[in-house]
């Protein structure tokens, strides 16, 4: 079912792939990239830690958008879970956030995949321990 719903991102014109990764930045699925595991879990990192950023402040992060290596990522949120979307073009944003929406409703309601997120749930506050980030971002979490 994941491999599906991930494909039917991929499936919209300009979207150059999708990947899916747990609170842990563990990469559950992926479609259509090009770049290693490593660097999704990397950049899935680095969204986590904006997500735990603002949760620490009080306020809830639903959807990361952002521009990174010409492309334009879209990073939906859940309590459990990453969506991350490429996409070329910005035309298409807004027909890819509808499906984004409607594959996020789907995920969270397929019991074998909520299920299996239960064992790989993080605390949010740990991603932003000082000791596991760079100095600049802990400059800029400092400053929230």
């Amino acid at each position: 079912m994941i491999t599906g719903l991930l494909d039917e991102l991929n499936n919209i014109e300009g979207v150059d792939g999708a990947f899916i990764a747990s609170n842990r930045a563990e990469i559950i699925n992926k479609v259509g990239l090009s770049l290693t595991d490593d660097q999704l879990s990397n950049l899935s990192l680095r969204a986590l830690r904006i997500v735990a950023a603002f949760h620490k402040t009080g306020k809830k992060t639903v959807e990361l958008e952002f521009y990174w290596q010409n492309l334009y990522i879209i990073c939906k949120n859940s309590d459990n879970f990453l969506l991350i979307t490429f996409c070329r073009t910005s035309s298409m944003l807004a027909l890819l956030r509808i499906t984004i929406n409607v594959t996020m409703a789907k995920l969270s309601e397929d019991k074998k995949f909520s299920k299996w997120l239960k064992s790989h749930k993080a605390d949010r506050d740990f991603l932003i321990r000082k000791e596991s980030l760079e100095e600049n971002e802990a400059k800029l979490i400092e400053a929230l």
